[in-house]
């Protein structure tokens, strides 16, 4: 039985958290040892994933376990709450025709340590916006899964060019941006949708996706340890249909 390791906890369905948990759950049927979550944590690249394998592997009592899922849980979550925020930031400067150097300023912010200098971020957009996207069209990308310098980059980049083009020209871009946050974020700057309007819907939908990939979370948990308890297939499917309407 194959096994989808290259997943995203965010883009993922909740059937699917539960599909691979049971994938696993059917592989261990019979196997005394831990091979196989040995190899799945060292494959798997979804941080979350990884990290509950690991823990699978420990000796850890099941409610340490689940202290420690907890933890890591809110910190991926308050991680991906600054990359929306920066993502809704640069939305909301692109509907008032902001100067990108304050979104700039406003991005870094966010962080204790900026992770790209201005100077260097600025330098950046700029060879972005001389170059041409067909030739490496990653670097064009938005998204939840990038660095944060590679992220802070990015989103200068589109700040300039809604401003000095004119917020029409972000539409030409939207084929390289991986990210459906940012894309519909963009649809309604390019649809003249307000500042007020764009700012509430922008932050109801990044607390509906942190609501949803929390769940996701929470129910990966508890799957992960009634995988490690070595609980019958159906009884993790039991675990599993708890979480799903």
């Amino acid at each position: 039985m194959d096994i989808e390791r290259d997943f995203d906890m965010v883009e993922i369905p909740v059937e699917g958290v539960a599909a691979y948990w049971l994938a696993i759950s059917k592989l261990l049927e019979g196997k005394k040892n831990s091979k196989i979550l040995e190899k799945e944590a060292e494959y798997t690249s979804e941080p979350y994933i990884r990290h509950l394998l690991e823990l699978c592997l420990t000796s850890l009592p099941d409610e340490r376990l689940l202290e420690l899922a907890a933890a890591k849980r809110d910190t991926l979550l308050a991680e991906l709450a600054r990359k929306f925020d920066l993502m809704r930031l640069t939305l909301l400067d692109m509907t008032a025709n902001e100067n990108p150097r304050k979104t700039l300023a406003k991005m870094t912010a966010k962080f204790a340590a900026p992770p790209v200098s201005e100077d260097r971020a600025i330098e950046l957009a700029q060879e972005l916006s001389q170059a041409e996207p067909g030739q490496n069209p990653r670097l064009y990308n938005v998204d939840h899964r990038m660095k944060n310098e590679q992220l802070v980059v990015a989103l200068l980049f589109y700040a300039g060019m809604a401003r000095r083009e004119g917020k029409m020209a972000l539409a030409d871009f939207l084929e390289f941006v991986h990210s459906t946050f940012f894309t519909e974020g963009v649809h309604l700057v390019v649809d003249g949708f307000d500042g007020p309007f764009v700012r509430k819907r922008l932050r109801v939908h990044k607390e509906a996706i942190l609501d949803e990939a929390r769940h996701k979370m929470d129910m990966a948990a508890q799957l992960c340890v009634a995988v490690r308890g070595r609980l019958s297939y159906e009884d993790v499917f039991r675990v599993a249909r708890s979480y799903m309407a």
